[in-house]
């Protein structure tokens, strides 16, 4: 596996953040850009001048979209994602020009949230998500990129599915054991038989199971919550992954504490590894 790295927003605090990240140790980080008025080469070319400039590779773009987001289980399936058929084809489009802003940045891994993927397969939106996933992987086959959906909002299972069904090899998982859990969906040591080779990035993150029936389980910092990532870091050794492990901290603790605790958690993990 690489050396633990960082998720990072692009926003205009990023330069600051880089300059952290590269004095806490951090070699790499997986981008997170949701601001869509920023994808333009002019922007790319800047976030990559800085991040060439702290020494730090970029392992992955997460790119969002357009439009309302309400990460809950009372609007986020009706809104979230490629999967509600009116945002479908204009936030296509957002994950299609985050794709060629990555390429700026040298980047071959695109990563998302899908949004609430239904469990029925005859559904008419899951096989609307099936026809856009095929049509982004085939414009991302162009430039030897990757589209990986990230896990949460769905049992894995789904996922799995999806890539039977749109039968890209460039279609693939950005694993998030906290969401897995946060969501209620699985087991996140279990996940990891079920997706196996086709994880290529990997969130550290650190959560709970929900306690109702309309929100989210709780995030915690790494080693703080219920994920077992002892039992994570060893299914993951032995499919024999490679690819990044990011610690993605979205507690909003103010600046000082986020960075502490993030820090523990690089110590917490490389512990285990």
């Amino acid at each position: 596996m690489k050396e633990i790295g960082v998720a990072l927003v692009i926003n205009d605090k990023l330069e600051e953040n880089l300059k952290w990240a590269g004095n806490a140790g951090f070699t790499n980080c997986q981008l997170q850009i949701w601001d869509m008025s920023l994808l333009y080469e002019e922007h790319a070319r800047q976030v990559k001048e800085l991040t060439d400039a702290c020494a730090m590779e970029i392992t992955g773009l997460w790119c969002g979209w357009h439009g309302p987001v309400r990460w809950d289980f009372l609007e986020g399936p009706s809104i979230l994602g490629i999967v509600p058929s009116e945002y479908r084809a204009s936030r296509t489009r957002n994950l299609l020009d985050g794709a060629a802003y990555g390429r700026i940045l040298g980047v071959s891994d695109i990563i998302t949230h899908l949004g609430f993927v239904p469990l029925n397969c005859r559904s008419e939106n899951y096989t609307g998500v099936v026809s856009a996933l095929k049509y982004i992987t085939s414009e991302l086959k162009c430039y030897n990129q990757n589209f990986l959906m990230e896990t949460g909002q769905e049992p894995p299972v789904v996922l799995k599915r999806l890539i039977e069904d749109v039968e890209a090899d460039n279609l693939g998982i950005n694993y998030d054991p906290a969401n897995l859990m946060m969501y209620g969906s699985a087991n996140p040591v279990d996940g990891i038989r079920i997706l196996g080779n086709h994880i290529r990035s990997v969130h550290a993150k650190d959560g709970s199971y929900p306690t109702g029936g309309y929100e989210l389980g709780k995030e915690y910092p790494i080693g703080k919550g219920e994920v077992d990532f002892s039992g994570v870091l060893g299914g993951l050794k032995a499919l024999g992954y490679q690819g990044p492990i990011s610690i993605e901290y979205e507690i909003e603790s103010g600046d000082e504490k986020q960075r502490n605790e993030m820090i523990q958690g690089k110590q917490y993990l490389e512990k285990l590894l």
